[in-house]
């Protein structure tokens, strides 16, 4: 399978890379052409000058598929609309990028006005994506979404397994946004509570070792509470590692405009706008 991947720059580089590894033939393009000129001779990505050179080089009898991966939204939104001119009747467009659902939702409006299909993957990477695999929720309609399937699963954590297809165009990334939201509730949980060992200075605690009883048989563990141990133990317990500030502060818009409660959520927005010197 080939498709075109615009965007090589730091979990999208690890993408091309698993996906190499899985024998998917990658066409690469990035602005720094050194990206791409160092995934071609690490991987063998074929690396292109320019986001038409990459569609040149992609199969004609059947759908085309280009996968975003841009960090600016306003780069995203050019690129969704050269594509509407230069794709053609049943050709696919995938949003990995961090974008508002919304967002996608108007793209993929925009798209289909050409008869160009949308699906928007939201990416999630636990800290070692390319041995591990990414989790990935997507949106979109189901028949696309199963063209796009092989990968999808050559990506996914689990053997394949990591995915999953979670409703229409903006599904996908609105289910990303959650997690944020829910992620920095855990996070800011766990910073609390290290500060509170920390100023328990009568019992002088290894923060080190409770860490790692915590992580043997309790029901925290895994990366988020290696991430807070590590800032606490450089005397930083402030949440400032937390997920995209953007998606936990979309997820408090999206909860008032639903009435729903969502304070601790809340909380750890108001934590990360306070070390951000922004709300």
């Amino acid at each position: 399978m080939r498709f075109a991947l615009i965007g090589l720059e730091g979990m999208a580089g690890n993408m091309a890379r698993r996906l190499r590894q899985q024998d998917v033939e990658v066409v690469g393009y990035d602005a720094d052409a050194e990206r791409g000129k160092q995934l071609a001779d690490e991987s063998g990505v074929i690396a292109t000058t320019s986001i038409v050179a990459a569609l040149r080089k992609l199969p004609g009898d059947s759908p085309r598929i280009v996968w975003l991966m841009l960090s600016d939204n306003d780069a995203v939104d050019k690129e969704i609309k050269n594509l509407a001119g230069r794709l053609s009747l049943g050709d696919i467009v995938v949003d990995g990028t961090n974008s508002n659902y919304r967002d996608s939702q108007r793209r993929g409006a925009l798209l289909s006005q050409s008869g160009v299909w949308f699906v928007d993957a939201g990416i999630l990477d636990g800290g070692d994506g390319l041995e591990q695999g990414f989790c990935i929720t997507v949106g979109g309609e189901r028949d696309h979404v199963n063209i796009i399937k092989p990968l999808l699963q050559a990506l996914a954590a689990d053997d394949g397994a990591g995915w999953a297809h979670v409703g229409l165009a903006g599904a996908g990334h609105f289910a990303r946004m959650v997690h944020s939201g829910v992620e920095s509730g855990v996070r800011q949980a766990l910073s609390e509570g290290f500060a509170l060992l920390q100023g328990k200075t009568s019992f002088s605690f290894d923060l080190s070792k409770v860490a790692q009883t915590w992580i043997q048989g309790s029901a925290l563990g895994g990366d988020v509470l290696d991430d807070e141990l590590a800032k606490a133990e450089a005397e930083a317990p402030t949440g400032t590692q937390s997920p995209n500030y953007d998606e936990i502060r979309w997820s408090a818009i999206e909860a008032i405009e639903q009435n729903v409660a969502v304070p601790v959520i809340s909380a750890a927005l108001q934590r990360r706008a306070g070390n951000q010197g922004n709300l």
